[in-house]
């Protein structure tokens, strides 16, 4: 009788052993599925642009910094063409400004040299008619030289006054001609200056619309173009669905009964359901805030409704999968593997304490 007692005794604290091992087993790890997607990135404006030229097509290859879309606003070509017409209306108002100018200045030349003409043919006739004179006194032999000497004669005084009176008459036209000369020097300044100005503010709104042009924000796969050439599109309206070209996170729904297996930064072991030898270690960096249905692919029995928690996890971009690949998760937690190892020990322990207490017990009933 005293053995079966002590049978008792040890046979209770190995079923509470056992027990406490199958809770910890338990929550030792969680296995549901989920599968592997593309970071999906929606390229967009925060302005109203006119869509210019689409350089790529739905499901094409690109690398990172590849133009895709040429787009433009209205307000920034009327700036850039409303400058350039101000170039343009600069350089012709200082033309014409330069050509009335030249005209003004041969009006004058023309003017000058008439006056010009005409007093100096006035005074070429006066010295041929004082030369002519001169000549006649000069064959008079009888004269003499007081008599001969013409200072007072009335024609050199007339012709000194003719002299006087053409460097009276040109003075007008040089000083005239000389400032209009100094304008016409002066025109190219002020208009080189605005000129200058208005390039730079071209410049500039070149510079805004290159920054409107679509590139590729990483290498990658282009997805729906979700307009075409010629259309306007509002601000911040989706133009292109662009993925990354390898998956980088996995979506998956543990059971409504595991939910607590699996936190937020749990390592999990990420396998492909039709490459198992295909692993890659994946980190928890999300969790649904609800339970819902887990979707028919992903039931570990498809014809019957399961509900669980959605779960995202990150993967490293150099992974074998592809975009929407089926993949097998497994939660591990070290800790409880350790409390595992050290429960086994535990019950190593107590076996060995209670087989002695029997034999212990059995000698001295002998």
């Amino acid at each position: 009788m005293k053995r079966i007692n002590l049978l008792y005794i040890a046979v209770i604290p190995l079923f509470y052993l056992l027990f406490k091992m199958n809770i910890n087993l338990g929550k030792a790890s969680a296995f549901f599925y989920g599968f592997a997607e593309n970071k999906e990135t929606e390229l967009s404006h925060d302005k109203d642009v006119l869509i210019h030229k689409i350089l790529v097509t739905p499901g094409q290859t690109v690398v990172k910094g590849q133009l895709l879309m040429e787009v433009k606003q209205s307000a920034i070509d009327l700036k850039i063409d409303n400058a350039g017409f101000d170039i343009e209306r600069i350089g012709i108002e200082a033309q014409q400004r330069k050509q009335n100018i030249l005209d003004q200045i041969q009006q004058l030349k023309s003017r000058r040299l008439t006056k010009v003409s005409i007093i100096e043919a006035e005074i070429k006739n006066l010295e041929a008619t004082i030369r002519y004179n001169q000549s006649l006194l000069e064959d008079l032999k009888t004269l003499d030289d007081n008599e001969i000497n013409q200072e007072n004669n009335p024609n050199q005084v007339k012709l000194k006054s003719l002299q006087d009176q053409l460097k009276l008459a040109v003075q007008p036209f040089d000083v005239e001609i000389a400032q209009l000369q100094n304008e016409l020097n002066a025109i190219g300044q002020p208009s080189l200056v605005q000129k200058e100005k208005l390039q730079g503010e071209i410049d500039y709104y070149k510079n805004e619309q290159e920054q409107l042009i679509i590139r590729a924000p990483s290498d990658g796969l282009i997805g729906n173009i979700l307009c075409k050439e010629g259309e306007n599109i509002s601000a911040f309206s989706t133009l292109i669905n662009f993925y990354e070209r390898n998956p980088t996170l996995v979506k998956g729904y543990v059971h409504e009964s595991l939910i607590l297996e699996v936190e937020e930064g749990d390592s999990l072991i990420v396998s492909s359901t039709l490459h198992p030898e295909q692993k890659i270690e994946g980190k928890v960096i999300g969790l649904g805030s609800r339970i819902v249905e887990i979707p028919e692919r992903l039931r570990k029995v498809p014809d019957i409704k399961t509900y669980g928690r959605e779960v995202m996890i990150q993967i490293p971009f150099n992974n074998p999968f592809l975009q929407k690949e089926k993949v097998m998760l497994n939660s591990l937690n070290p800790q409880s593997s350790n409390s595992l190892a050290s429960l086994f020990s535990i019950f190593n322990q107590k076996v060995k304490k209670e087989e002695k207490k029997i034999k212990s017990s059995i000698s001295v009933n002998k």
